[in-house]
């Protein structure tokens, strides 16, 4: 049986320090075929900048001489070209996308985390590194674009009041057929509002980030 592995995409903003940039291909691993995109100012006027980005072009050819280095670089005193670009860069990311949400100049780090949020969908994971115990670590971003109608915002109420919950106590506490609670809850499913993980021969239901947020 062939087994097809799906390319990764990498794209992270890149400051003065190389480790989160490390810590992030040493998590999730990289090899041939993948790409890591590094985001950086326009105009490059601090020496330090550059040498990070030598430093991690120069690890990951290492590694594997056909891994995609790209440096995508955005006008920092153009904020919404910036959002725009990244918005773009998202859009158009192959394979599975790892985002990581720490490093680089404040005004690029905003414009990326606004469009990461608005593209929260197009991201399989998102990361940090902490500047405090200089750890990586995956963060949920929320999907602000979702919108639930009053039914299943029913639904999200109860699911948060008494998670982790099925589907079938949520047709019971609502008085509702299961079958349009498992089908509301696929849509809420669907917008990431909530999470399902088997429960013997059931499902668990419980409330996501971005569902705390559509209530």
């Amino acid at each position: 049986m062939l087994l097809i592995i799906e390319m990764k995409t990498y794209i992270s903003l890149s400051g003065f320090d190389t480790s989160q940039i490390v810590s992030l291909i040493v998590k999730y691993g990289i090899e041939g075929g993948d790409r890591l995109i590094l985001i950086r100012p326009e105009d490059e006027t601090d020496q330090r900048g550059e040498a990070t980005v030598q430093a991690v072009t120069a690890l990951s050819l290492q590694i594997d001489s056909s891994i995609d280095i790209q440096i995508h670089r955005v006008d920092h005193r153009n904020f919404e070209g910036m959002v725009t670009s990244m918005i773009d860069l998202l859009e158009t990311a192959e394979g599975t996308v790892i985002a990581n949400l720490s490093g680089g100049p404040r005004e690029l780090f905003l414009a990326f985390a606004v469009a990461c949020l608005a593209k929260s969908h197009k991201i399989n994971k998102t990361t940090n590194y902490s500047d405090i115990d200089r750890v990586l670590r995956e963060i949920e971003l929320p999907s602000i674009a979702a919108t639930v109608d009053e039914k299943l915002k029913r639904v999200l109420e109860d699911v948060s009041h008494h998670q982790p919950t099925t589907i079938t106590d949520i047709a019971r506490r609502l008085q509702i057929s299961e079958s349009t609670a498992s089908r509301q809850v696929g849509r809420l499913f669907d917008l990431k509002a909530v999470d399902l993980r088997p429960r013997g021969k059931t499902k668990e239901v419980r409330i996501t980030l971005t569902g705390r947020m559509l209530i």
